[in-house]
């Protein structure tokens, strides 16, 4: 006698309630471990990017002091309202076409919108007495007579922490006299 017997087999490409919730818990747990190591990509790539900005302005400020006999763009400013008498950087430098290269990707305050530039020019540091040329209103590249060390002197720096919180390493980027670009904690005053 033969007896046919039902298979209790599933048909394929159906699963279960408790497959799909697995997988589901699955997918959850590899979302929650790679999503923050996204984020602290995406915010290091911004950071590369301002550098990258920073050493762009850095050489443009170095083409203009090779035309200029060694000295810096004279009476300018990166913020346009802070400064209203003084001439933009951009301009100084002949980058009018090239604007976008004084933001910061990571400034979230519309510094940029509002002054044109996410960063600052240090001209009340560049303009001190003892930093002229006698007899002329041109400030020389070599700051202070060589009593500050280029790599020491921050010609430009983010205008706020935007890539920390402040008073931690790593919040402010400087364009430096010598052409680097590094975290301010070098900066001496």
């Amino acid at each position: 006698m033969n007896t046919t017997r039902k298979s209790c087999r599933r048909s394929t490409g159906v699963f279960t309630l408790v497959e799909l919730l697995v997988v589901i818990a699955i997918l959850g747990i590899l979302m929650a471990l790679v999503l923050p190591a996204l984020t602290r990509a995406k915010k290091s790539g911004k950071r590369i990017n301002c550098v990258s900005n920073l050493k762009q302005i850095g050489l443009s400020i170095q083409v203009y002091e090779q035309g200029s006999n060694g000295f810096y763009p004279f009476n300018c400013t990166s913020q346009k309202l802070a400064n209203p008498t003084r001439i933009l950087l951009s301009t100084a430098l002949n980058m009018e076409n090239h604007k976008q290269i004084f933001q910061c990707p990571d400034e979230n305050e519309n510094l940029y919108t509002a002054e044109g530039s996410s960063y600052v020019w240090n001209w009340t540091q560049i303009e001190l007495p003892g930093n002229e040329r006698v007899g002329s209103r041109q400030y020389d590249t070599t700051p202070f007579g060589g009593m500050v060390p280029p790599e020491n002197f921050a010609i430009m720096i983010d205008a706020g922490p935007y890539h920390g919180k402040a008073g931690k390493q790593n919040a402010f980027n400087a364009l430096y006299a010598d052409g680097s670009v590094d975290d301010a904690g070098r900066i001496p005053f």
